[in-house]
């Protein structure tokens, strides 16, 4: 890469991924003031991170909640341990304009946007809301000209943060577009063995299980039968409420798992599915929420404007 071309490149703060083992280092137990050390020392390494800093990411796995620190999502009064990548992903489904919303974890940010991972094969989940759930369409994830060049699907959306610790928000406002397999595949093979099988297994958002009025009648006589024989009965009572329970599609989705493992079993590294990648909020707005006192709070917010994309900063009212 040419040193031009470096200085082009967003700089772009990765998050650790989920899933994997804490290393011993990172598992150890420090002092305050060494992990305060700790902090200061992560978050001038990973401020500006470059390909260098990427690949020590990569090779160096840490737990979700134990993300490598970074300035814009860091506190000294939040703890490690309350993720404040956390953050609500808001869709809508056109032509209803009914609206969506799930907690997902923030795993990259840069100049482009904020980007999550997730299944997006589901035409009755989030997947169908951003890209168009036509019957019969394909379940995989566009690359980013498929998509453009596509009109289906409700391609707006929103991301929330809250820390609630420190009174603080931030709303960001957008169209989704698609990573390239590439850049969704980097991510991918920072997963653990078993995120990927999952990744697999899962027909996200498709109903596995239903029951009836009656059928649920049933079931919450079977426990309540189980509860008096195990007064009655003591230690000779099931330990095992469950066993009671009529199969609610658990086991359908663990057999899918199963099934997952015998497919790549052997498979050393088990490949991207077509229906799973990551996705970029590129923002149109963003507004900066902070509480004060007699909810005479303080919003800012940044909003895009004309065709050179300049920001606009605006105070908005309480």
């Amino acid at each position: 890469m040419s040193q031009n071309e470096g200085h082009l490149r967003p700089k772009k703060l990765i998050f650790a991924p989920g899933d994997i083992s804490a290393t011993p280092e990172l598992e150890a137990t420090e002092s305050p003031a060494t992990q305060a050390d700790s902090s200061t020392a992560l978050r001038s390494e990973t401020s500006t991170p470059n390909s260098e800093t990427e690949t020590e990411i990569i090779s160096h796995p840490a737990r979700a909640h134990q993300f490598i620190t970074n300035p814009p999502l860091t506190d000294p009064r939040l703890l490690p341990s309350s993720a404040p990548e956390t953050c609500t992903l808001a869709t809508a489904s056109l032509p209803s304009g009914r609206v969506s919303a799930r907690v997902v974890y923030l795993k990259e940010l840069d100049e482009r946007g904020w980007v999550v991972y997730s299944n997006w094969g589901s035409r009755e989940g989030k997947g169908g809301q951003v890209f168009g759930n036509e019957e019969g369409g394909s379940t995989k994830l566009p690359e980013p000209s498929e998509a453009a060049a596509s009109h289906l699907g409700n391609r707006w959306g929103a991301l929330t943060f809250c820390w609630a610790a420190v009174e603080r928000q931030v709303r960001i406002e957008g169209k989704f577009e698609p990573l390239s397999r590439e850049e969704s595949e980097l991510y991918w093979r920072t997963r653990e063995r078993g995120s990927q099988i999952g990744g697999w297994a899962s027909w996200q958002s498709k109903v596995l299980w239903s029951a009836q009025p009656a059928q649920m009648e049933e079931r919450q006589r079977r426990k309540s039968v189980a509860k008096v024989q195990e007064a009655q009965a003591g230690s000779d009572a099931l330990a095992d409420l469950d066993q009671t329970d009529i199969d609610d599609g658990r086991a359908a989705l663990e057999q899918r798992v199963k099934d997952m493992e015998k497919k790549f079993e052997g498979v050393k590294d088990i490949p991207l599915p077509p229906f799973w990648g990551g996705v970029r909020l590129v923002p149109e707005s963003v507004e900066f929420w902070q509480g004060r006192k007699s909810r005479l709070h303080d919003r800012f917010r940044y909003v895009r404007e004309g065709e050179d994309g300049q920001w606009r900063l605006q105070r908005l009212s309480p």
